[in-house]
């Protein structure tokens, strides 16, 4: 059953907090691809401009995108969290969400 929830604002942790999920369960992932690439000899992961091969581009792929996540959450996370307090200064947000089935 679908539902719609009117609210004045979000807090800055929820912002943070969806935009870590939403990082993290993404380029996580994607970067672990490239590292399985890289460990049949793809130059798909890069540190420092010199690709990383093999069992160390396997070993390194995770951490880069956990940095990635981060990093891009943090800094569009700010962005994001400062633009949806200035929108519910004139106008409520609406949320559509789905009922769980507990």
């Amino acid at each position: 059953m679908s539902r719609t929830l009117e609210i004045k604002r979000l807090s800055t942790g929820t912002v943070f907090k969806i935009m870590l999920i939403g990082g993290f369960f993404s380029l996580i992932p994607f970067s672990v691809l490239m590292g399985i690439l890289s460990l049949f000899g793809a130059s798909s992961v890069t540190w420092n401009n010199q690709p990383l091969t093999g069992v160390h581009g396997l070993i390194a792929a995770p951490f880069i995108g956990a940095f990635t996540a981060l990093l891009i959450s943090g800094l569009f996370g700010l962005f994001i969290a400062a633009g949806l307090w200035l929108y519910s200064k004139f106008k409520p947000l609406t949320l559509h969400y789905h009922e769980t089935g507990e």
